[in-house]
């Protein structure tokens, strides 16, 4: 089954694609299909992904970035929550604690 990719705001939509589309063709295929197919991960993931909070994912970017997201699994959506370098993630953990 299929995931939807939602942003939490136009803002974090918005600096998602951006983002995203700095990186290459390759890692952009692969990002896609981790969120859209497996977003909670597998062994056979590239980049590695684990569980931050209770209800948050983190998937480690290219360039240092991280992408911070809720997966709704009765929805088949995946929420992103924030995307942005390591520093900024640390923030938004602590603002959710």
């Amino acid at each position: 089954m299929t995931y939807k990719v939602i942003g939490n705001s136009r803002r974090i939509e918005k600096d998602f694609l951006k983002i995203i589309n700095s990186f290459t063709e390759e890692e952009q295929n692969t990002i896609w299909q981790l969120l859209l197919n497996d977003p909670k991960g597998s062994g056979a993931t590239h980049w590695k992904i684990k569980k931050v909070h209770k209800d948050i994912w983190q998937l480690d970017l290219p360039s240092g970035y991280r992408l911070e997201y809720t997966v709704l699994d009765k929805e088949h959506y995946v929420l992103v929550r924030f995307i942005g370098n390591h520093d900024d993630a640390a923030v938004f953990l602590r603002a959710k604690k």
